[in-house]
């Protein structure tokens, strides 16, 4: 498989549109989207 070396950017708009479908966060930054780490819904208690 080859990466692509083209990115694509993304307007704030089309961002927002992505995000209220995914099931997971992201950040976007200068049309860019980065995949969020570590954020939990709920916390766990043992």
């Amino acid at each position: 498989m080859v990466a692509s070396s083209q990115k694509s950017y993304l307007t704030p708009e089309e961002y927002l549109q992505l995000e209220s479908n995914s099931d997971i966060k992201h950040e976007y930054f200068n049309g860019e989207i980065f995949a969020m780490a570590g954020a939990t819904d709920k916390l766990r208690r043992t």
